[in-house]
């Protein structure tokens, strides 16, 4: 077998749905041959992390038929890393696919993810890992601030990266994402030890980095994000990066400046005052044609990080 795909997800039935259906659509069905592990070229291994929702009866609802070997596991809730893992341990496919439960793949996606080793040596192929594109869902009203965090910011970032052949490490985006299973394995995987959402992914990336792996973007490896976001919502999430990042930090302090955990302002009250008024603004106009207060969201993204920063730390005194 030649891919495998791991989702891990916890109460996105409807979304889930609509991913693996699109799973089910791949051209790589189509005239590709004899495989090495049997049951088809691919297979898709659904992690559910303790949902409360109906995920475990839409999954066997829909793996009737189901055109590729349909896995489903389940576990207490354990975040993503553990869940990632646990499908791997499952996995039989020589190459692993990580796919957000709420990304829905073109139907060339899989196809796509291989071709990005095309011209690579087999003995270089193996540390090869690449991220795709991961645009907002067509079906979404695209906000300036949505735009910002897709493209240039703190989310993704894809406008940033100038060499699609050789991508810093901290752009190991999960949601979308193919990695040689032996590659993987020989990491250690993820560590679950990350008990918020944050840098799990990234922290394995920086380890894979330091084992040689080359990370390249192929951006035709296309896969629809179905979760739009806020500047509500994004502050509440770059407080809680900011806390795991701090966890991070005790992991490698060889990271200190990467994580600016040495560079850590002192906010006084009217610092603080500010941010939040910039903040609330910023929320209210962010739909709007007018004002433009993108310039200002740089700033406000760092400025919630540092505070999770500042929480982890007092935390773990």
């Amino acid at each position: 077998m030649r891919v495998s795909v791991v989702i891990p997800t916890y109460n996105r039935s409807r979304i889930l749905v609509r991913t693996l259906e699109a799973l089910g659509r791949q051209t790589l069905i189509e005239g590709s041959g004899a495989d090495s592990g049997g049951g088809g070229p691919y297979e898709v291994i659904v992690v559910d992390d303790g949902s409360t929702d109906d995920t475990a009866e839409r999954v066997r609802e829909i793996s009737a038929g189901y055109p590729a070997r349909l896995v489903y596991l389940h576990q207490e809730n354990r975040k993503q890393g553990a869940a990632r893992n646990l499908g791997v341990r499952r996995a039989r496919g020589e190459w692993l696919v990580f796919l957000g439960d709420d990304t829905v793949p073109a139907s060339d996606f899989l196809e796509e993810h291989l071709r990005a080793r095309d011209g690579v040596a087999q003995e270089e192929a193996e540390r090869v890992v690449a991220i795709g594109y991961t645009p907002w869902a067509r079906e979404y009203p695209r906000t300036r601030f949505m735009e910002y965090v897709g493209e240039e910011g703190w989310q993704f970032g894809f406008s940033l990266i100038e060499d699609k052949s050789c991508v810093p490490f901290n752009f190991f985006y999960t949601s979308n994402l193919s990695i040689s299973r032996e590659f993987f394995r020989e990491s250690g995987g993820f560590d679950e030890d990350f008990g918020e959402y944050g840098w799990e992914d990234i922290e394995l990336g920086w380890r894979l980095h330091r084992m040689g792996m080359r990370l390249v973007y192929h951006p035709r490896a296309v896969s629809y994000h179905h979760h739009p976001t806020s500047v509500r919502a994004f502050v509440r999430r770059q407080r809680r990066v900011g806390a795991s990042a701090w966890n991070f930090y005790r992991k490698h302090p060889e990271m200190v400046d990467f994580l600016n955990v040495g560079r850590l302002p002192r906010y006084r009250l009217r610092d603080r005052v500010r941010m939040e008024l910039l903040t609330w603004i910023c929320a209210w106009t962010e739909k709007q044609r007018w004002p433009d207060l993108s310039f200002l969201y740089p700033d406000l993204m760092s400025y919630h990080y540092n505070l999770g920063l500042l929480q982890g730390r007092q935390e773990k005194r």
